[in-house]
């Protein structure tokens, strides 16, 4: 069990979101926990390309972003059976209210309670409070061999399972990942755990396509230097892909994605497009190839906890996908180099991480 020393100070650290380039260490009062909840330390916090959806951010600024903590417990309020002071953890942000017709349904994140639970104020600072609901739907223990910052995979990871279950992957299908980013690499093996016969990753980085080779990939393919749909088509015996998953939150990979769709495939748009981007299908032609076209925004508890008998049983390579750390001062600096889409996956902000 982690030892933890009890809280005596009254202010924290937390990184304040203004945009993408100004993002600011203030200071702010710990929160204060009640009957059912927990106050979390921070140990390491995930940062999501969500993090840096300027136009989706900007008009809730100032705001303390990061959504995919772990860390330990320093306080348990009146009530929790379920934990102690000194447990790891980790836990999710949202939670639905079980009882409404979209929870009934199975669709969770439907669900309007679902966005107005969440930890205060973010995973972006020293300490968060976490509400009695999550403290009881969606707040887990770290076994001890899975360290904080491979917990903070269990978030995106569970993201990406919420979209393999509805991609259609059957046993012997042909899969295309378009993006080799984090989310396409976990998809390229939760792809191979569903059956996969053949991957084919798409992306413009020579050096992300040679992650996802070792992490997967039959075949990987750059469309800034050949035909990327002749060349699924010759490797793929003249046919599409079964399915296809698209990482990218832009409207020219969706259309090439549906360029790669073979007959009765598939397409996964797994992240949201700004306001207003339109997608023009001919309808005939969506048609007769009989295609189906899914979505899936966010990730559930049934998912998370999956993810976390994955990572414990060490089904995931947790290893090749965290590649930076940086401190609560340099935030930031991890969005610019998220952004960048070059050498870079999971990027983890370290709260005991300081500029030196």
């Amino acid at each position: 069990m982690t030892k933890t020393m009890p809280v005596t100070k009254t202010m924290m650290r937390v990184a304040v979101y203004y945009n993408n380039r100004d993002v600011r260490l203030e200071e702010r009062p710990i929160p204060q926990i009640g009957p059912g909840e927990l106050l979390v330390k921070v140990e390491a916090c995930g940062l999501c390309g969500g993090d840096t959806m300027e136009w989706y951010l900007v008009h809730k600024a100032p705001i303390i972003l990061g959504h995919e903590p772990t860390g330990t417990v320093v306080e348990v309020g009146e009530g929790v059976k379920k934990f102690k002071e000194g447990d790891r953890v980790y836990v999710h942000h949202h939670v639905g209210c079980m009882a409404c017709h979209y929870c009934q349904r199975g669709d969770f994140t439907m669900c309007e309670h679902f966005t107005q639970v969440h930890i205060e104020p973010g995973g972006f600072a020293e300490y968060f409070r976490v509400p009695a609901e999550l403290v009881r739907l969606d707040t887990h223990r770290l076994p001890d061999h899975v360290s904080f910052e491979e917990g903070t995979l269990i978030e995106p990871l569970a993201c990406v399972l919420k979209g393999i279950k509805v991609a259609g992957i059957q046993p012997g299908d042909s899969v295309a990942v378009i993006g080799t980013g984090l989310m396409g690499l976990g998809f390229i093996q939760f792809a191979r755990m569903w059956g996969a016969a053949k991957i084919f990753a798409f992306d413009f980085s020579e050096w992300r396509l040679q992650k996802a080779r070792r992490l997967g990939a039959d075949h990987t393919i750059n469309p800034k230097t050949e035909d990327g749909k002749a060349r699924l088509f010759e490797l793929n015996d003249g046919r599409g892909a079964d399915s296809v998953i698209v990482t990218p939150n832009q409207l020219v990979p969706v259309e090439f994605g549906l360029s790669l769709a073979g007959k009765g495939a598939t397409v996964h748009m797994f992240a949201p497009p700004p306001p207003g981007t339109i997608l023009k299908l001919d309808l005939n032609d969506y048609f007769f190839r009989q295609l189906t076209l899914t979505t899936t925004y966010s990730t559930t508890h049934i998912e998370t906890r999956q993810v976390l008998g994955f990572l414990s049983s060490g089904r995931i390579a947790t290893q090749e996908l965290i590649t930076h750390r940086f401190g609560l001062d340099r935030v930031a600096d991890a969005i610019q180099l998220l952004q960048q889409a070059g050498e870079s996956l999971k990027i983890v902000i370290v709260t005991t991480l300081t500029t030196e």
